[in-house]
């Protein structure tokens, strides 16, 4: 194995220093790059080789099949539909909805088996899932949040965007408890209505909580099924 070519700098400074002060100024510089070409040591190949060779071996491990690329998209994906609701599944009836963000599912999950490296590609962060609190008019801030980005991942919900209105199951509660990432609950990708609330922290990074949601499901068959809904012109 050859080496990257390294670059080796050599250089000479003429320096002014002034009187009765300890300012310096740089006055001119040269600088020489050398081509290095040399070969890797074998014992440090020997050391990193059986980590590697471990670490390759638990990522490619498969962990479940889907029966369909899932990517993300708008107003609704596969991608989005899916992690929404494995997440509240997770949770166990502590949240009444989700919302994710699409700038956060960074890859596509691939028709076919699946990997554990294939859910690190889509979700390489250390979110951790937390809920929050939204009062009547924060949630509708949310609500508004999503319409007007023409959709964004949710679950536990259905939206129906109408030109003066927005209507789901959830309008007529005091409270609803949302579910997100802590990355989102601190105000991330402009989710201002989640800014100084309380994060109930759930115990279980995002990832972690696909990986094993995976395990147990088996096969993924992930569907639309249009739980966003603009009923206007845009």
């Amino acid at each position: 194995m050859k080496s990257i070519t390294k670059l080796s700098i050599s250089f000479f400074l003429f320096l002014f220093l002034l009187s009765c002060s300890n300012e310096y100024y740089l006055i001119s510089n040269n600088y020489q790059l050398i081509e290095v070409s040399e070969e890797l040591d074998s014992s440090v190949v020997n050391i990193i080789n059986p980590y590697k060779n471990q670490l390759d071996k638990e990522m490619n491990e498969i962990i479940c099949f889907s029966k369909s690329e899932l990517k993300k998209g708008k107003p609704e994906s596969k991608l989005g539909n899916f992690m929404c609701d494995l997440s509240l599944l997770k949770v166990n009836g502590i949240a009444d909805m989700c919302v994710f963000n699409n700038g956060g599912l960074r890859n596509i999950i691939p028709k076919g088996n699946i990997t554990i490296r294939d859910i690190y590609k889509v979700m390489p962060f250390e979110n951790e899932l937390v809920v929050l609190d939204l009062s009547t008019y924060e949630y509708y801030d949310l609500l508004k949040y999503v319409a007007n980005r023409g959709g964004e991942p949710v679950g536990g919900v259905n939206i129906v965007a109408k030109k003066d209105t927005i209507i789901t199951e959830h309008n007529s509660k005091e409270i609803i408890r949302v579910l997100t990432t802590d990355y989102l609950a601190n105000g991330g990708d402009n989710m201002k209505f989640f800014v100084n609330k309380e994060q109930k922290k759930v115990g279980i990074k995002l990832r972690d909580a696909i990986i094993e949601y995976c395990i147990e499901k088996d096969t993924l068959d992930i569907q639309i099924d249009n739980r966003l809904i603009f009923d206007y012109e845009k």
